[in-house]
C-alpha cells in the first residue's frame, strides 16, 4: 500500500526543529500504525504513529543539514529527505523556566509524573517546538509558506531552555497578582546575566504555581478555581510572556509522548489539581488549553491583538486538532470519499482554506461544508473576498473577514423571544465582572455598561443609545471584549463563568488558526525574517488621517478601544506596497457601536511598526 505525504516535499529545507508529517495510506481506510525514524539522527529511534481511518500525523526531529526519513507501513518504507537551515535571524524566542530562591524548582503534579525541575525542562522546550511548528503550517495556510519564529539553540542546535533562579521566595510569590509577577520578572529578567536580552522574547514559566482548594470541597467554575491558585498568571506583552505551570504535568515531555498526552481521556480531579481546560476537564484538554495558552501569550509579543477568531481569541483551546487525527463522524466510506476522493485534494489537505478565495451567500456556507468534511482541517481558517478600493493608494489591497459563526444546534421551530430587558453577565480572567443591560425603547435600545472589579466595586459605568438590532444578528455577532482596564500585558479572552448547559443554539469560536490579520503581521516581522540590509529602521509616521512610509505599507489594522480587538484591516502584499495610506470612515467595515476611539496599527516592508490612539473624529470623511 502506498504511503502519501501532503504537507511536506521530498528534499525540502525548512527552518524549524519538529515537523509534523501529514499523510495517509493509500487505498485504505483502515486503523493500524506508521513508524516514523530519521536516519541522519544518530539519537534518533523509531516511534509509533497511528494511522486513523488510513490517515496519520506524526512528528520527527531533524538535525541541522540532510534527514533522510523513513516511514513504515506494514511491508512498504518510505524514505525521502528534508533539509534543516538555521537562518542567519538574531532574533528568537527564549524559553524559560522561573524557579524561587532556596526552591528545587519541582512543579505541581500527581505522584506517579516526575515533576522535577529537569522534567518541567523537558516538556517546556518540546512545547516550544510544537508551537513553532504550529505556527509554520498556520502561516503555509495564508500562502505565506512555512515561515515561523526561531528558539535560542545551544551549541548542539538544540533549543535551549533556562532555569532562571529569582530572588523572590515561594512565599512572596504566592502573595503577589499576576501583573505584579509579569512586572517583577519583567525587570528583574532584564537585569539577569543572561546574554541579548534586547533581542529574545521571553517565553517563561513560573515553577511555583500552587493550586490549594478548600477541604472536602470541589471548585465548579473557572473563577473559583483561580481564586485558589497561587503564582499563577496568564499574560503577554512587550518582550515577556508569563504562564503558571498548573498543569505542566499533562504536557508532553518527549516526542514519543505527543499523541497519547493529547488524547489522554482521563479526569482532572479538581479537588487536588487545577482544571485549566475551558470546562472540558480532561487531560488532553488541560495540555490543549494550555499549550494554546501560552501560544496566544506569546503571540502579545509578537505585537498581536485580540481577534475575532482563532489563536488570539479563545481558538487556542483546539490547538489540540491541528497536532492530531480527528476521528470522521460519518460512515467510513463517506469519509473516504470526502476526504481523499482526488491526488489533487490530497495535495491541498493541509491548505485547502488558502485556496478558497472568494464567496457570497451559499457558496461560503458550501465551502465551510467542504473545509469541514476533511477530517485534519480545523474550522475557522480564513474565508477571504477581495475589497476594490476607489482610492488609489490602496489599488491591490485585501479586505478579510472571518467566516460566518457555525451554528451547531437549533431547535425546531425556532422564534427568538424579543425581551424588553435583557441582562448579560460574564466573568474575567483578571477576576473582573463585566454586566451588560439592553432595554429596548421603541425603534432603540439603551445598553447600560458595568464593571466590577473583584472585590465587586464598580470600576467603570457606561451608557450607549443605538438603533435597535434584531436579536438573531445581535446573538451571532457578538463577543465578549476582555477587561476593559486591562492594559499591557494583555490576559487571555474571557472564559465563561459556567460550563454551557445545551443551549437553544451555539456558536462555535472557530479553531486553532492564525487570524488573517495576525498573520501577515507575522510574515512582514522582525523575528520571522532574516534582516535586510536596506531596512531604514524607521517606523511608519502618522500626519493627520494620513499613515506615511517611505518603505511601503504593509499593513493597517484598526483595533477596537479600550478593548483591544481587531475589527478591519487592509493588506498590500503585491511588489510595489503604497507608501501612504489615508484613514476614511468610509472604508471602515464592522464598526462597534458607541466607539470614539480606535487604536491603528501600521507595519512596513521590513516588520517596523507603528502604533497609535485615533479618534474617529481624525479621520477623513
Amino acid at each position: 500500500m502506498k504511503i502519501n505525504i501532503h504537507n511536506v516535499t521530498n528534499r525540502q529545507t525548512l527552518s524549524f526543529h519538529l515537523p509534523m508529517i501529514v499523510g495517509d495510506i493509500d487505498s485504505s481506510n483502515d486503523d493500524g500504525h506508521i513508524n516514523i525514524w530519521n536516519v541522519s539522527d544518530r539519537q534518533c529511534t523509531s516511534i509509533k504513529w497511528p494511522v486513523i481511518e488510513g490517515t496519520f500525523k506524526a512528528f520527527v526531529k531533524l538535525v541541522v543539514g540532510e534527514n533522510i526519513i523513513n516511514i513504515q507501513y506494514q511491508t512498504e518504507i518510505l524514505v525521502f529527505k528534508l533539509f534543516r537551515e538555521v537562518p542567519n535571524i538574531p532574533f528568537f524566542v527564549r524559553p524559560v523556566y522561573i524557579i524561587c530562591s532556596e526552591d528545587d524548582g519541582s512543579f505541581q503534579g500527581p505522584e506517579e509524573e516526575d515533576c522535577s525541575m529537569q522534567s518541567a525542562v523537558e516538556r517546556i522546550s518540546l512545547a516550544a517546538m510544537l508551537i513553532q511548528t504550529f505556527t509554520a503550517e498556520k502561516m503555509k495556510e495564508h500562502q505565506f509558506g512555512m515561515k515561523t519564529f526561531q528558539l535560542e539553540l545551544d551549541h548542539s542546535f538544540e533549543p535551549l531552555c533556562h532555569i532562571f533562579r529569582s530572588n523572590l521566595s515561594k512565599e512572596q510569590a504566592h502573595l503577589m497578582s499576576g501583573n505584579e509577577l509579569w512586572t517583577h520578572f519583567a525587570r528583574e529578567l532584564m537585569a539577569s546575566s543572561l546574554s541579548q536580552k534586547d533581542r529574545c522574547k521571553w517565553f517563561c514559566f513560573m515553577s511555583f504555581t500552587r493550586y490549594i482548594p478548600p477541604v472536602n470541597e470541589t471548585p465548579k467554575s473557572h473563577s473559583e478555581i483561580l481564586r485558589h491558585t497561587k503564582g499563577h498568571t496568564a499574560l503577554g506583552g512587550g518582550g515577556l510572556a508569563l504562564f503558571g505551570t498548573g498543569n505542566l504535568h499533562t504536557w508532553a515531555r518527549d516526542v514519543s509522548e505527543i499523541h497519547a498526552r493529547f488524547t489522554d481521556s482521563r479526569k482532572i480531579d479538581r479537588r487536588k489539581f487545577m482544571d485549566d481546560s475551558a470546562y472540558r476537564e480532561f487531560y488532553w484538554a488541560n495540555f490543549a488549553t494550555g499549550l494554546g495558552a501560552s501560544l496566544h501569550e506569546l503571540g502579545h509579543t509578537f505585537d498581536l491583538a485580540h481577534t475575532p477568531s482563532g489563536i488570539m481569541a479563545r481558538g487556542f483551546d483546539d490547538i489540540h486538532k491541528v497536532f492530531t487525527v480527528q476521528r470522521s463522524k460519518v460512515s467510513k466510506g463517506h469519509s473516504r470519499q470526502a476526504s481523499r476522493s482526488s491526488s489533487q485534494d490530497r495535495s491541498s489537505l493541509t491548505s485547502s482554506t488558502s485556496s478558497v478565495e472568494s464567496f457570497s451567500g451559499s457558496s461560503i456556507n458550501d465551502a465551510i461544508k467542504k473545509i469541514c468534511s476533511k477530517k485534519d482541517i480545523c474550522f475557522g481558517s480564513p474565508v477571504h473576498k477581495v475589497s476594490k478600493l476607489d482610492q488609489p493608494n490602496s489599488s491591490g489591497s485585501k479586505s478579510y473577514i472571518a467566516p460566518p459563526p457555525v451554528i451547531v444546534k437549533v431547535e425546531s421551530s425556532f422564534q427568538p423571544k424579543v425581551p424588553s430587558t435583557l441582562t448579560l453577565s460574564v466573568k474575567n480572567y483578571d477576576g473582573t465582572e463585566r454586566h451588560q443591560t439592553l432595554s429596548q425603547r421603541g425603534e432603540f435600545e439603551l445598553v447600560t455598561d458595568l464593571l466590577l472589579g473583584s472585590d465587586g466595586k464598580l470600576l467603570a459605568k457606561t451608557h450607549t443609545k443605538r438603533e435597535r438590532q434584531s436579536s438573531c444578528s445581535s446573538v451571532s455577532t457578538s463577543s465578549t471584549p476582555p477587561s476593559p482596564i486591562a492594559t499591557i500585558p494583555s490576559t487571555l479572552p474571557n472564559s465563561p463563568e459556567e460550563p454551557l448547559n445545551n443551549p437553544q443554539f451555539h456558536i462555535k469560536d472557530g479553531g486553532a488558526h492564525w487570524y488573517r490579520s495576525s498573520a501577515v503581521l507575522l510574515n512582514f516581522h522582525k523575528w520571522f525574517n532574516v534582516p535586510n540590509p536596506d531596512d531604514p529602521k524607521k517606523q511608519p509616521v502618522f500626519e493627520g488621517p494620513t499613515i506615511k512610509c517611505s518603505s511601503g505599507i504593509r499593513l493597517v489594522e484598526v483595533r477596537s478601544e479600550p478593548q483591544g480587538v481587531v475589527f478591519h484591516h487592509w493588506e498590500f502584499l503585491k511588489e510595489n506596497p503604497p507608501i501612504q495610506f489615508t484613514l476614511k470612515l468610509s472604508r471602515l467595515r464592522h464598526l462597534p457601536d458607541g466607539t470614539e476611539i480606535v487604536s491603528v496599527l501600521a507595519e512596513d516592508s521590513y516588520g517596523n511598526i507603528t502604533k497609535r490612539r485615533v479618534r474617529l473624529e481624525e479621520f477623513e470623511k
